[in-house]
């Protein structure tokens, strides 16, 4: 393979199935990308949003320059897509998909210029959407869709600067990384990541004498702006959230750790997971220790770096963090994906060891069935789970069929006098709104944790002797007389739900005439 001195950042033009020129392996992923498109849409168009999704399009409900938990960036997309599109679950998750493809996008450019090679990074596409965690996020509309977005964006800007010695591109990872920012906290390890490359690359260690890398930070800062308005308008209720309120049982656990250890690997999937992480400990073996390429390939060792540089910080940490607090599956994902790509450069390099192809082939075909079971119990309750709300499946399915009985009984108290609707779970309060007739306002008796009491939809001294309607389902069962007060309960038929057959869950209705408030601690 012929590869020029300069390392310019050109895939080379050579032949052959090594060196993955030609068209193939460009065909390979546009037909890669419409297969995810079809497929996703599918999903799209035919599944009600999860709970945290209709909690998501509340936010588009209450436009703000941030929220309690998290920058505003998915409310601002589920807003735009509900202008075009109605506030329906199909226009909810466009905005997801068109993310998650163009996260296929950028990995596939990042591969290519790093790995020198077009049929790799088609392969470090094709893995990534193999992984279970990354197969299932191109459906969701979460904060983590134009996180990983925007941060693959800033990564490749990045790259553009670290590899190919281009300085103007730091004003792009300026606003690449604004935008990463206004999507979620996480992002603060992207400079992160990029700070620990230039300590360690002794000839990138001259950006430090740059003007253009501290202007980037103005531009990223500039574009935060209106997360740091709000919360020093709000008293900063989102640093004391993801500080205090997110993490009440702060001490040093071993079931904790053990606890996300095993979150990751049903994620990733077990055997991949081994595999990316020792990935990410190869991209930096080869760098310090001055290792040539297992397989010949003319990938830099910078390169290498570069990638391992952009996994370990998020992974270390929250792997640091686990052993003292509930760290959530979702929250070191984005680390993996240079680890992916990584990967794939390793597997060509070991493939001719007979045990390794066949971990390979076991790791990788056991994620495809983690992937392809999920996607089936989407639909169909393949694996029986006891109780029936350990299948988060579940969450997806009932809403409409209780929101109809919930405004059958609302009409009825509302022609008694003033009434409303209200649960005690923001979860529960949200896919009330959503699947209700009419996407009504549902208040919440939390008056902490969550965006409900900045949009003013608290249980407050102000509904007494109101006619209410409350709900609650089996993930979330209270007893509602022993929490609130009210002159006359009535409970109505339990709505059960059943899926193919089987139980799934039941929803709890109750009338109330003459609320009477809360009853405390």
């Amino acid at each position: 393979m012929n590869v020029d001195k300069k390392d310019d950042g050109r895939v080379p033009a050579t032949s052959g199935a090594g060196s993955g020129s030609g068209h193939s392996p460009v065909l390979y992923l546009v037909l890669l990308l419409m297969v995810l498109v079809g497929i996703r849409l599918v999903f799209i168009f035919t599944l009600n949003l999860s709970d945290d999704e209709a909690y998501y399009w509340q936010y588009a409900r209450h436009l703000s320059l941030s929220y309690y938990e998290h920058p505003p960036l998915v409310a601002w997309s589920n807003y735009l897509m509900m202008r075009l599109l109605g506030s329906t679950a199909y226009a909810v998750r466009m905005s997801a998909l068109l993310y998650s493809i163009g996260d296929s996008i950028l990995v596939w450019l990042i591969a290519a210029r790093i790995l020198h090679d077009r049929m790799k990074a088609f392969l470090s596409v094709l893995a990534l959407n193999v992984i279970p965690a990354y197969a299932i996020g191109g459906l969701m509309m979460l904060p983590d869709a134009p996180l990983g977005f925007f941060w693959l964006l800033t990564v490749y800007f990045l790259m553009k600067v670290f590899m190919d010695d281009r300085g103007r591109y730091w004003y792009a990872a300026g606003v690449a990384l604004g935008l990463d920012m206004l999507s979620k906290y996480h992002s603060i390890f992207v400079p992160i990541s990029a700070l620990f490359f230039m300590i360690v690359s002794k000839e990138d260690r001259k950006w430090f004498k740059d003007v253009r890398p501290y202007v980037a930070t103005v531009i990223a800062l500039t574009i935060f702006s209106p997360v740091i308005v709000w919360n020093v308008r709000h008293r900063f209720e989102s640093l004391g959230f993801e500080l205090v309120s997110r993490n009440p049982n702060f001490h040093i656990s071993l079931n904790k750790f053990f606890t996300f250890l095993g979150s990751q690997l049903g994620l990733v999937s077990p055997l991949v997971f081994f595999l990316v992480v020792y990935a990410v400990y190869y991209g930096f073996r080869t760098y310090w220790k001055g290792l040539p390429e297992e397989d010949g390939a003319p990938a830099s060792r910078k390169g290498y770096l570069f990638l391992s540089a952009f996994a370990a910080p998020i992974v270390l940490f929250f792997f640091a963090t686990g052993f003292i607090v509930d760290s959530k599956p979702n929250w070191a994902l984005m680390g993996y994906i240079p680890g992916v790509i990584l990967s794939v450069q390793l597997s060509y390099g070991m493939y001719g060891k007979g045990w390794f192809r066949k971990y390979l082939w076991a790791g990788w075909s056991l994620a495809l069935l983690f992937t392809l079971l999920i996607h089936v119990q989407l639909y169909y309750p393949l694996i029986p789970m006891r109780p029936a709300d350990a299948d988060l499946t579940n969450d997806l399915y009932g809403w409409h069929t209780a929101g109809r009985a919930v405004m059958d009984a609302y009409r009825g108290l509302a022609k008694e006098g003033p009434t409303f609707l209200f649960t005690h779970k923001y979860q529960l309060s949200s896919q009330l709104a959503f699947n209700a007739p009419g996407q009504p306002q549902v208040y919440t008796s939390n008056s902490t944790g969550d965006s409900y009491h900045d949009w003013g939809l608290n249980v407050t001294p102000a509904l007494r002797g109101w006619n209410a309607v409350y709900v609650n389902d089996n993930s979330f069962r209270i007893d509602p007389y022993r929490h609130f007060r009210c002159r006359e309960w009535e409970e109505l038929p339990r709505i059960r739900i059943y899926r193919h057959g089987r139980y799934a869950r039941t929803f709890y209705i109750y009338t109330c005439r003459g609320f009477e408030g809360i009853i405390g601690p």
